[in-house]
């Protein structure tokens, strides 16, 4: 038994859907002339009208709608097997990752990751401890520290400048901010990591105020959280003013859910690395990954 050709089965299955050639078209990625000889190529095949052609649009034949109800059904269950297929041939890679950096930049990108490879899927260790290749489970890192000496097999994704944040309901409320000394005058909200280490990795209120030649009243800093998406969180909801790296923001500022506030970039002292053991089984998926975050990181970067 000879069947039709697949790609002419593909066109008629999607203008019978949108009964129109030119979404069909749109949907398949090809010309509305290339899907119209798709339907002429089918007509021909099974030798008889599949729509009828008037000034209202298109409407299926009666053989049209038999073939449709096929059509639809066949390449359905098609693409179902294929995915069940792909989805069995997927490599897992277990990433681990800063929580902040996590929630604020790499979740909120991995469907581009995704996108570009359909046989790879991550899994993210959110943690701000050093995790083990081997006895944690963990395929690589991305770390947040001092980019001097990197270790081998490291890669330098970039450093984040760290800029004042609020949101416009809290701003349009509160006190005017011209000069740095206005910020007297507001809520400040920080956060600190519980470790003494982890702390000094970022800079605080206290290291901006010194910067800038003016002394800090702590009874100032209303809200003191251990990660920076929930000080995030706070300054989203009005609660103060965030002092934060830009690159865990970019979704914030773009929505027009925070502002920045003086519009002063202070330099960030650190930069995230990516780690990956020398030796790998999973070493062809980590370099697509590495490749994928090196330049999507790179892109935000310079965005902000």
């Amino acid at each position: 038994m000879k069947t039709p050709p697949l790609n002419a089965v593909k066109a008629f299955e999607a203008v019978s859907r949108h009964l129109s050639v030119t979404k069909a078209a749109v949907e398949l990625c090809v010309t509305q002339g290339a899907a119209s000889q798709q339907i002429k190529n089918l007509e021909n095949y099974v030798n008889c009208p599949l729509f009828i052609r008037d000034a209202k649009g298109l409407t299926l034949t009666d053989a049209g709608q038999r073939l449709a109800g096929v059509a639809q059904k066949a390449l359905g269950e098609l693409a179902a097997v294929a995915e069940e297929i792909i989805g069995t041939q997927r490599t897992t890679l277990s990433i681990s990752a800063p929580p902040s950096f996590a929630v604020k930049w790499l979740i909120p990108n991995l469907n581009k990751f995704y996108e570009q490879h359909v046989d790879l899927n991550v899994v993210i260790d959110a943690s701000c401890e050093v995790r083990s290749f081997r006895s944690d489970g963990i395929d690589a890192s991305i770390r947040f520290g001092k980019g001097e000496n990197p270790p081998p097999n490291s890669t330098v994704l970039g450093c984040s400048d760290i800029i004042i944040v609020g949101s416009p309901a809290y701003i349009n409320k509160s006190p005017a901010i011209n000069h740095y000394a206005d910020l007297y005058d507001h809520k400040l909200i920080s956060y600190e990591s519980k470790t003494e280490d982890h702390r000094k990795l970022h800079k605080s209120w206290r290291g901006v105020f010194s910067e800038l030649g003016l002394s800090l009243d702590l009874s100032k800093t209303a809200l003191i959280f251990t990660e920076g998406h929930m000080a995030l969180t706070a300054a989203i909801h009005g609660q103060g003013l965030a002092l934060i790296e830009s690159i865990l923001v970019e979704h914030e500022l773009r929505s027009g859910q925070l502002e920045k506030v003086l519009g002063t970039r202070f330099s960030g002292d650190n930069c995230y690395t990516f780690l990956k053991p020398e030796y790998s089984q999973k070493m062809q998926a980590l370099d697509k990954f590495e490749a994928w975050l090196t330049h999507s990181l790179a892109g935000s970067l310079r965005s902000l």
